[in-house]
């Protein structure tokens, strides 16, 4: 079920898929109840149609402030459809560590920096309306990935799976980061740009190993940052139970 083809061909969009069909303690994800990305404003008019025929209602953008002014977009005569801006991390906690930690140390140390600003998120998930809820960072790699994991870790997706659904990431990055490695001006940019590209999923596995041995469980997590126990059942409902778009 983790392996299989879950894409999102919506136009001009490089990185989506639904949650749905991966296994749960109490079942699969329901189809169409969460949906992870890259950034929407590559979308074209056909693309963004297809999103609201896939009943999404609910989109939040977790970029940093600098990246959500540089490179806007917003659903202005797309109906039902309401975009929310939450900063997953922000540009100050992204500069303090960007470039200077592989990717474990760099996800783990964020998921500590950003423990408020992931519980916001997870509450905006927990209050959305009848739909489908997406989220987003830039190309939907390691701030999405680190909060499919919270959700996934919520309702009991083994972590095996887990790791399998960051691993797939790369399949649809893999034409983006193919045409920045072939513009690299040195050897090191290279590298790094080639070391980006891997979405290994044993580093996501080694990611929410660390996780769980300092939290508990993305329950535990959450609540401490500030989520109430009643969201958080709203989340797993959210999850487990397909939701109406009308």
């Amino acid at each position: 079920m983790a392996g299989r083809d879950r894409g999102l061909r919506w136009e001009a969009l490089l990185n989506a898929r639904d949650l749905g069909g991966l296994p749960t303690a109490h079942g699969v994800v329901a189809p169409g109840a969460i949906v992870r990305s890259d950034a929407l404003y590559r979308l074209n008019d056909a693309g963004r149609a297809t999103l609201v025929a896939h009943g999404v209602r609910t989109v939040i953008d977790m970029r940093t402030d600098a990246e959500a002014v540089a490179r806007p977009y917003a659903f202005d005569g797309v109906s039902g459809v309401v975009r929310h801006h939450i900063a997953q991390q922000t540009d100050e906690m992204w500069q303090s560590l960007g470039g200077r930690a592989d990717r474990f140390t760099f996800d783990t140390t964020m998921l500590e920096l950003a423990h408020a600003n992931f519980a916001a998120i997870a509450e905006r998930i927990a209050t959305a309306p009848a739909g489908g809820v997406l989220y987003h960072c830039e190309v939907g790699k390691d701030r999405t990935g680190l909060m499919t994991m919270l959700l996934l870790d919520l309702v009991g997706t083994p972590r095996d799976v887990i790791g399998t659904d960051y691993s797939l990431t790369a399949v649809g990055l893999a034409p983006l980061f193919a045409d920045l490695v072939s513009k690299a001006d040195t050897d090191v940019r290279r590298a790094k740009l080639e070391e980006e590209a891997r979405c290994r999923a044993e580093t996501m596995v080694a990611i929410h190993q660390a996780f769980r041995a300092r939290h508990g469980d993305a329950e535990a997590y959450l609540v401490a940052g500030g989520v109430a126990p009643s969201a958080i059942e709203a989340i797993r409902a959210r999850l487990l139970v397909a939701t109406p778009t009308t």
